[in-house]
């Protein structure tokens, strides 16, 4: 769950796809989003393909509560929409476990967060922690017994806020993350422009490598693939970092210039 504050849509949704393919995430509420309700349908085809959405824009101007998901991984039923809060039952797909989630965003008086607070109380079970006291910190995430007496990973996590908000937004996962798959190799066309590409071919591709010539070759490649990532993580890793740095590089030396015109050293 994430809180945006004063974006355009446009930084608002490229986070939120950065968030779920980081996170792997399949179910995801956008608190605050300041979105048009008529633009919604484009925004979710265009920057979450094949993802379902519900919303409460249509109980408070300007937008409250975006919920997002993906229905290959879950089913996901709206119980109640309102003001304040939007409740739901998930079941997952592959293990038909199921279980009810609510995304609040509370209003800014006591007068009107007390509906909030009354419906959550209808809708959850009784809690045994105290109340009375004044939290400091505002981003939380509550796990029932049932779910850690299942045998659920149950866990939250709390990324940093970055650049675009102040709240952090919180991550709970229900089971193991899913084992990495190994990434394909594929071959850069930049690499042939490097004044070294040929030279480290040709250091491992005289290997002496017996057998037919079809084993041969198979060899050699297999040998050199280990190789060329190891020359793509040496010249091109961190291409975006790199490539910001000449544009620093650039502007400092363009405005140098401009302050200092007639240096024939700059």
């Amino acid at each position: 769950m994430l809180e945006r504050e004063r974006l355009q849509p446009a930084s608002q949704t490229q986070w939120g796809t950065h968030l779920i393919k980081n996170n792997h995430l399949c179910l995801l509420g956008i608190l605050e989003t300041k979105f048009h309700a008529p633009a919604i349908p484009r925004i979710i085809h265009r920057s979450f393909p094949g993802w379902c959405q519900t919303n409460n824009f249509d109980t408070i101007i300007g937008g409250r509560t975006l919920v997002i998901w993906n229905p290959a991984v879950i089913d996901l039923h709206p119980e109640d929409i309102l003001l304040q809060v939007i409740h739901y039952r998930v079941t997952n797909k592959s293990s038909r476990l199921s279980f009810y989630v609510s995304f609040t965003y509370g209003l800014y008086t006591v007068v009107n967060k007390r509906s909030m607070w009354e419906k959550l109380l209808e809708l959850g079970q009784p809690l045994n922690m105290p109340c009375n006291p004044v939290w400091c910190k505002l981003d939380r995430v509550l796990l029932n017994n049932e779910w850690l007496e299942a045998g659920l990973h149950c866990g939250a996590h709390f990324s940093p806020p970055g650049c675009l908000s102040d709240h952090s937004p919180g991550i709970v996962s229900l089971f193991d993350p899913p084992a990495p798959k190994p990434k394909p190799f594929r071959f850069f066309n930049m690499w042939a422009n490097h004044p070294d590409f040929l030279a480290t071919v040709e250091s491992h591709w005289n290997m002496n490598a017996e057998g037919t010539t079809q084993f041969s070759l198979c060899r050699k490649l297999k040998a050199l693939k280990g190789t060329l990532k190891a020359f793509n993580n040496l010249h091109y890793s961190y291409i975006s970092v790199r490539a910001k740095e000449v544009d620093l590089t650039l502007q400092d030396a363009q405005i140098q210039i401009k302050s200092d015109p007639e240096n024939a050293a700059i």
